[in-house]
């Protein structure tokens, strides 16, 4: 697994124990539509994670003591939406073309670009939206071979806490903080 596809799915694992189900302000600048980007066919999506308000200090409080840097990010988020399929049986030429038609409209809406990155049957698309000079959304188009992921975070985004965490799932390209060689790989 490639380290850009470990963030996603990192994310997802961690986020498993705590499915909650809520509404996501869809007026907050950081929020993306990623449910209505029509990527993932209805029947192949096998993960949904929808996590607002209570839920997401209750994560902050739960990852307190194990992981503080994380519990603060989380602490300072409105809210996590995660869609993820299954593509087998599905045209993956589509899904990649509605990726694609997604990182235009993500342009379009006044979000830059982090991450692009196209290798093989995998590709990992990272936005951000700022707000006043505040990073308030992150959202992650990633598909690998016949998986796709949709993650979006809304709210205030500390860049230093999300390069800490990239760092700490070995994300180089993530991370400003240290100096990273081709021997780092």
């Amino acid at each position: 697994m490639s380290r850009l596809r470990a963030f996603p799915a990192a994310l997802v694992a961690f986020l498993l124990p705590v499915i909650g189900v809520a509404q996501p302000r869809s007026d907050h600048p950081g929020y993306f539509p990623i449910e209505d980007l029509e990527i993932l066919p209805e029947e192949s999506i096998n993960l949904e994670i929808n996590l607002t308000g209570p839920m997401m200090k209750f994560i902050a409080l739960a990852t307190d003591e194990d992981d503080p840097e994380l519990s603060k990010m989380v602490e300072d988020l409105e809210s996590i939406r995660v869609r993820g399929a299954d593509l087998e049986g599905v045209d993956v030429e589509e899904a990649r073309s509605g990726i694609q038609r997604a990182t235009t409209k993500l342009v379009d809406a006044g979000w830059s670009s982090m991450v692009r990155m196209r290798e093989d049957d995998e590709e990992v698309y990272i936005y951000f939206k700022e707000e006043a000079g505040q990073m308030v959304g992150l959202t992650v188009l990633s598909l690998e071979g016949d998986e796709a992921m949709l993650i979006n975070l809304v709210g205030k985004i500390d860049p230093t806490k999300l390069s800490s965490l990239a760092y700490g799932l070995d994300l180089p390209q993530l991370d400003r903080t240290t100096e990273n060689t081709a021997e780092d790989d």
